[in-house]
């Protein structure tokens, strides 16, 4: 081949950046392997022909190609944080030039979060940021997307040992161990303490537990911790668990809620009459536990900025499509009380 012919010839990066895929997904369709859509195939090929036809160098890269068509896929009826999370990633995926389409999975479904992804690839998709669940159908499924070119992101909760391109949310161990030492210092008087979860399948909530009691187990050793309360996240469930909690356990110095739920617990709480002798500590800023915090029910809050979460997901698929490692996506722990509440 001359050296004119050799010039002309699109570089693997240039077809990868221009047509919004991974490099590898170009190098399967230029030699012919399978697990690649015909979507993506046309979007390759396109691209081809459109740097071929360009004489000048460097070749012609848009930031981020036109078009492109994100799926965002949250669980369904998780509380207002999952709303205002949904809304900050809809705003800054229009404000980046991205297409937003949004589908909220049945809360704690392997299968129907499987079935959701399934979905998205099928339908066309150019990138996912997804809340997923810790479970073998969901890396499958992530898997897949990733064949076939198609870059996922986790949001809040990760799932390290599937095929994503980035982790979006706390480091959730550390927020963990944070609301334990909070949870401690003010708990003076030796009792229990009751952790509320949303469930295992959330990577999240595991590794924030775990946080939490090794730090009770090593800095508290007046306090024990009962064995954890698994909701689902559902409100009315929580409630009868800590009502049920509440008239059974007169020696319960502290409540942790690592999930979703709090207004059950707030009304349990109230009911008992009891919401200033326990020690409150949620996740995530929402208008129930601010005015929690306001009322003196809540006593510390641990949040992670939803918009900041959003627009380091979204920034991580720019990058993937500028050919540019994704950014650091861990966003930081920040302990709310009634004096710092904004």
């Amino acid at each position: 081949m001359s050296t004119s012919e050799n010039q002309r010839k699109p570089r693997v990066i240039d077809i990868a950046l221009q047509a919004g895929v991974s490099t590898a997904t170009v190098d399967r369709v230029l030699n012919g392997r399978p697990g690649v859509r015909a979507k993506t195939i046309k979007k390759v090929l396109d691209a081809m022909d459109r740097l071929g036809a360009s004489t000048a160098r460097p070749r012609v890269i848009p930031s981020v190609p036109a078009g492109l068509t994100i799926d965002v896929v949250l669980a369904e009826g998780a509380g207002f944080a999952n709303d205002v999370l949904s809304s900050e990633l809809k705003t800054y995926c229009e404000r980046v030039g991205f297409s937003y389409r949004r589908t909220f999975s049945k809360r704690m479904v392997p299968e129907a979060l499987r079935r959701t992804l399934d979905d998205c690839l099928e339908r066309g998709t150019d990138g996912v940021i997804v809340q997923p669940l810790d479970h073998p159908l969901v890396r499958d499924a992530i898997a897949r997307l990733a064949n076939a070119g198609v870059p996922v992101v986790c949001i809040l909760t990760d799932l390290p040992a599937s095929d994503r391109l980035a982790y979006v949310g706390l480091d959730n161990r550390a927020a963990g161990r944070a609301a334990g030492l909070l949870t401690g210092r003010l708990c003076s008087d030796s009792g229990d303490l009751a952790l509320f979860a949303g469930g295992d399948l959330y990577r999240s909530h595991e590794e924030r537990e775990a946080g939490f009691r090794s730090v009770i187990r090593d800095s508290f050793r007046h306090l024990g911790i009962l064995a954890t309360f698994s909701s689902g996240d559902d409100p009315h469930r929580i409630y009868v668990m800590a009502r049920d909690l509440l008239k059974d356990c007169d020696n319960l110095r502290g409540i942790c809620c690592i999930g979703g739920g709090n207004r059950g617990i707030e009304k349990a709480l109230l009911e008992s009459g009891r919401q200033n002798q326990i020690v409150y500590c949620a996740f995530n800023l929402t208008p129930l536990t601010r005015n929690g915090l306001l009322s003196g029910i809540f006593d510390v809050v641990v949040h992670q900025d939803m918009e900041r979460a959003a627009h380091t997901a979204v920034d991580s698929l720019v990058h993937h499509f500028e050919g540019k490692m994704p950014s650091p996506g861990t966003i930081p722990t920040e302990l709310i009380m009634v004096e710092n509440l904004r």
